[in-house]
């Protein structure tokens, strides 16, 4: 389907080497994330020549839309996807990683959060570990949401009335830009903090791996993706 580069010709034998490795790694990540190979093909290809994502993928960059659509599962279902939880439903429960919902059901919010718990705990991290470091992170989302909503109803909120936009558009347009916002920051923040630990602990297999996920590159005014050095 053409969604590796020409291997190297030497005679008759066709040669594969780290470039190959890397663009198969791309190609799993995205197709984990939902794309099918012919998808995958034209994302490359637009990458690959410099053409506008954002027109590609018929996305309108104004309208980020970020949020996830929660999971309802039985307890079995639940359990498939993290079996380590059989036994740590209620801390899950107080971490904010899922709720229970009738009496053999389970409300996961994020389900992209319980992938990444799965993760971890697979990687060989406890699930003790894991749930504390979800809470810490819903603890404080809790208490950033308190702030931002004292924002939004004290600053932005008396304004909309009276505003071009109104408020319903105004908090339409405002989520997902916010959602956006958070992750992106997050995103960077979280890239800068690891690669200061790498540098720290001198750890050159983080800094390895954190190279080889980093975004490496930039959209200008019109939306055209620029590779960067």
């Amino acid at each position: 389907m053409r969604l590796l580069p020409p291997p190297e010709r030497r005679g008759r034998v066709g040669l594969y080497g780290a470039e190959h490795v890397q663009r198969l790694q791309l190609i799993a990540r995205l197709q984990r994330r939902g794309y099918s190979l012919a998808g995958i093909r034209d994302l490359l290809g637009a990458w690959e020549s410099g053409t506008d994502l954002t027109t590609l993928l018929g996305v309108d960059q104004g309208q980020a839309v970020l949020d996830e659509t929660p999971l309802r599962l039985t307890r079995a279902e639940l359990l498939r996807r993290l079996p380590a939880l059989e036994y740590s439903m209620d801390r899950a429960s107080q971490a904010g990683l899922v709720r229970s919902h009738g009496a053999d059901h389970f409300i996961v919010r994020s389900p992209a959060l319980l992938g990444l718990a799965a993760d971890w705990v697979r990687a060989g991290v406890p699930l003790a570990e894991v749930l504390a470091v979800i809470g810490a992170l819903t603890g404080d989302l809790d208490a950033l949401a308190r702030t931002l909503a004292v924002l939004i109803t004290d600053r932005v909120w008396p304004s909309a009335a009276t505003g071009a936009v109104g408020p319903a558009g105004l908090l339409g347009r405002g989520r997902p830009l916010l959602f956006q916002g958070v992750v992106s920051t997050l995103s960077d923040r979280l890239g800068a903090a690891l690669a200061e630990r790498a540098a720290a602990t001198g750890d050159g297999r983080l800094r390895a791996a954190l190279d080889s996920v980093r975004v490496g590159a930039v959209a200008d005014a019109e939306g055209t993706i620029h590779r960067l050095p």
